[in-house]
């Protein structure tokens, strides 16, 4: 009693909902097989329209573009490209699977080849090649009803990554490939003589691109053009028919930045006013000081550096922001008490390397190109102002000598880069600045020299004007501007 019932709810759950089947065009790959491409359309139809299991949809049923019928298309569609123009009438009727191929008269009997095209997946689920003799083509349909039939039941065809090569995926391929072969096989006494080889599927499909010649050819028609009837420029509109993406999705990425709040974490490399230098020396005669000289000043360095950015978007392509971070770098220290008695006894005090970091804050401006790609391309200009340390912050100098406090420098920088959508709110990137140094913060210098005992004394070169970086991390994208509400002509924006 169990498995009738459970047969009954099964054969109940199949007629309620029905898997869609979009029947598409076959292509002619010669003159001579127009009429043949349209009767193997015709008989696979037939053959799955007696499935209870299926719901078959035909080209007339996908929605007709803003100019032309789904059919126009289908006629119009370039050789080779049959699985992809598939793949986008298909989409339009809402169907999971289509069926399609090419057909090639040949001296004697026909080549026909079939692709099992998964809708969903974007991908060619099963593929096969056949050549019959002539008269056979509405049994060849019921074969190729059979083949569809177990795709869908996941019995052939089924999705795998296919750059992983084993033992147990080639078996697969292995096992699939008979049952496709059997399905057909089981035909043979309708058929008669034929050959089917099995061709690799399991390939992810793309949509026919539009090219800009196509937009040029459409520029000089007469009417209105369909990226002024989606209130685009022609440029985003070629971005957005290759993109891949549905219209609505691509109108809510093309908003950009607009009203959202960017939240931005990177690390790197830094080179610039990272380093700075104390110099300090004394002389003393007896118990008195004679002599004494003391500098401070940064210095240019490289090292690693982290920040956190709060921004804001105030145009698709645009927003301002505030940075904060740390620079590290070396504090390098020379203290030297000498005497006149033995100035030149040819001792050279040694300077001492410790660790320092630099406090940077200040504001940026960033441009991010193509809003609605996945990777944008993008362009920035900034300012910050930048501190260390002081010698008192590592050790305290003699009284003789002096405790300059910390310097700051000013510096504006140009950034260039890209970032990578991960997802609706997170965003990899990549930063080169470069900075140009506009205040040194100049050399901190105190002479005491009642005698001028001090012989050989340094003048510390200071930073140099020009620095470079690189630093990587995550945007998070939160918020943000919605799109106008697309309208029904928008669904329609095929050219």
């Amino acid at each position: 009693m169990l498995p009738l019932l459970l047969s009954i709810w099964s054969s109940w759950a199949v007629a309620a909902s029905p898997t869609p089947v979009f029947v598409s065009a076959f292509q002619a790959r010669n003159d001579e097989s127009r009429s043949l491409a349209a009767l193997i359309e015709a008989f696979v139809a037939e053959k799955l329209r007696g499935r209870p299991e299926l719901r078959v949809l035909r080209v007339e049923d996908s929605p007709a573009f803003e100019d032309y019928s789904a059919r126009i298309y289908m006629d119009s569609c370039p050789p080779g490209d049959i699985v992809g123009c598939t793949f986008v009438v298909g989409g339009r009727a809402s169907a999971s699977w289509a069926v399609t191929g090419s057909v090639q008269s040949l001296l004697k009997g026909t080549r026909v080849d079939i692709d099992i095209v998964d809708i969903n997946g974007a991908r060619v689920a099963v593929s096969f090649r056949s050549e019959l003799d002539s008269g056979r083509d509405e049994a060849f349909a019921e074969g190729v009803a059979r083949v569809l039939v177990a795709a869908i039941a996941g019995e052939v065809g089924a999705e795998r990554d296919i750059r992983v090569k084993t033992e147990d995926a080639e078996a697969a391929d292995e096992e699939q490939d008979a049952v496709i072969a059997a399905e057909l096989a089981a035909l043979e006494e309708e058929l008669g003589e034929f050959t089917t080889s099995i061709r690799r599927a399991d390939v992810q499909i793309e949509r026919p691109k539009l090219t800009e010649a196509d937009i040029a050819e459409k520029s000089v028609e007469e009417g209105s053009k369909p990226w002024e009837r989606l209130g685009m420029q022609a440029g985003d509109y070629l971005r957005y028919r290759n993109s891949g993406l549905d219209l609505p999705t691509w109108r809510e990425r093309a908003e950009g930045r607009r009203f959202q709040l960017l939240i931005r974490a990177s690390g790197g490399y830094v080179n610039g006013p990272v380093d700075a230098e104390y110099y300090g020396r004394y002389a003393v005669q007896g118990l008195q000081t004679v002599d004494a000289y003391s500098a401070q000043s940064v210095a240019s360095g490289s090292s690693g550096t982290g920040s956190l950015e709060l921004g804001f978007g105030v145009h698709p392509m645009v927003d301002v922001s505030v940075r904060v971070g740390l620079a590290g770098g070396n504090f390098v220290y020379l203290i030297s008490q000498e005497s006149t008695d033995d100035l030149d006894d040819g001792r050279v005090p040694e300077s001492v390397t410790t660790q320092q970091s630099s406090l940077i804050v200040g504001p940026r401006a960033t441009v991010s190109f193509l809003p609605a790609s996945a990777i944008h391309p993008t362009f920035g200009f900034g300012a910050y102002w930048m501190q260390g340390t002081g010698i008192a912050d590592h050790i305290l100098p003699p009284d003789e000598l002096a405790r300059f406090p910390a310097q700051a420098t000013w510096s504006v920088e140009l950034i260039g880069g890209a970032e990578v959508r991960v997802n609706d709110i997170l965003d990899f990137y990549a930063q080169v600045p470069v900075s140009f140094l506009l205040d040194d913060g100049e050399t901190q210098e105190e002479r005491y020299s009642p005698v001028s005992a001090l012989e050989g004394i340094e003048t510390l070169p200071g930073p140099t004007a020009l620095g470079v970086g690189l630093s990587v991390g995550v945007q998070v994208r939160l918020f943000g501007s919605r799109p106008k509400e697309s309208s029904a002509l928008d669904e329609t924006d095929e050219p």
